[in-house]
């Protein structure tokens, strides 16, 4: 299995590739929010849940799980999110 970048390998992979054009991590969440918007506005989503901090969460807590679990070990990163959104919708 391949050893876990260091955090400053990692922050330096992360500053390299938005500096070559990959989205930082504010044009996620921007995107996750429109697509959140999206769905609320198709009713899927509830009408008094809300959306920015829901994308806030979402990208902070996919980029924890990238950063800290092995693949394979402990909860799964499905599970965790989707008792993360559970938690956010019910308010």
């Amino acid at each position: 299995m391949r050893p876990a970048p260091t955090r400053p390998a990692a922050a330096l992979r992360t500053r390299e590739g938005f500096q070559s054009g990959a989205p930082a991590f504010d044009a996620i969440q921007h995107a996750f929010t429109a697509y959140l918007q999206a769905e609320q506005r198709g009713g899927r989503l509830p009408a008094d849940a809300d959306p920015a901090t829901i994308a806030l969460a979402l990208v902070g807590t996919t980029h924890h799980l990238l950063m800290t679990r092995e693949p394979g070990r402990g909860e799964g990163t499905k599970e965790t999110m989707s008792r993360l959104l559970a938690v956010l919708l019910r308010g």
